[in-house]
């Protein structure tokens, strides 16, 4: 277990991210996050031959695993996510990466900024 400190979320998100993907790697991620953020992955990941799906952050467990490929290697989402202030159900999304109830070759990452102010 360890640490890194980043001057932004958009770093802490690539960074995290980059640790574990590489070109021809796919990514979910929920759609209720920072615009920023999604350019990051619908263009400058994309761009690095990482693929990303958004879905929508009610999704159903079917809906998020409906969404992997075999080369899927993370889930992604905001605790809180930046503007909307919708609440990720992160047991929910836990689940839904789970295949027939084992667990799946993918990390799940969860960005927690937006409740820091709250702790």
């Amino acid at each position: 277990m360890g640490a890194l400190l980043t001057t932004s979320g958009q770093m802490a998100n690539l960074i995290s991210l980059l640790n574990i993907l590489g070109c021809g790697d796919h990514f979910i991620s929920s759609a209720a996050i920072y615009g920023g953020t999604v350019n990051l992955f619908a263009v400058t990941m994309k761009n690095m031959g990482i693929d990303c799906t958004f879905i929508d952050n009610d999704a159903t467990e079917d809906e998020i695993r409906a969404a992997f490929r075999p080369n899927t290697k993370a889930i992604f989402g905001e605790v809180i996510a930046n503007p909307k202030l919708s609440v990720l159900d992160i047991e929910k999304y836990a689940k839904g990466r789970a295949r027939d109830g084992r667990s799946p070759d993918c990390g799940q990452h969860v960005r927690n900024a937006g409740s820091l102010p709250a702790l």
